[in-house]
């Protein structure tokens, strides 16, 4: 299964501090072997999206049949309720 990022998202992974970068990396790969690890946002703008943290902040994707797409990158505090 491939991993994309949304525009948006990869310009503000582009930003991230390397040790943010390195741990999220981690994660993204497991993504693409184990599409579903991670849990469903149950509430808030980002509800029904899967989400992982690395060092505080939020990486939200979602899962299709043929691809994995983080579509948002946010840090923790602002994620809303």
């Amino acid at each position: 299964m491939t991993v994309s990022f949304s525009r948006e998202a990869d310009e503000i992974f582009g930003e991230l501090p390397e040790p943010v970068k390195r741990r999220a990396a981690h994660c993204i790969d497991l993504l693409s072997s184990y599409p579903r690890m991670y849990p469903v946002r149950r509430r808030g703008i980002m509800r029904g999206y899967r989400y992982f943290e690395a060092f505080g902040i939020l990486f939200y994707y979602s899962v299709s049949s043929a691809e994995v797409r983080i579509c948002a990158i946010i840090p923790g505090r602002m994620r809303g309720a």
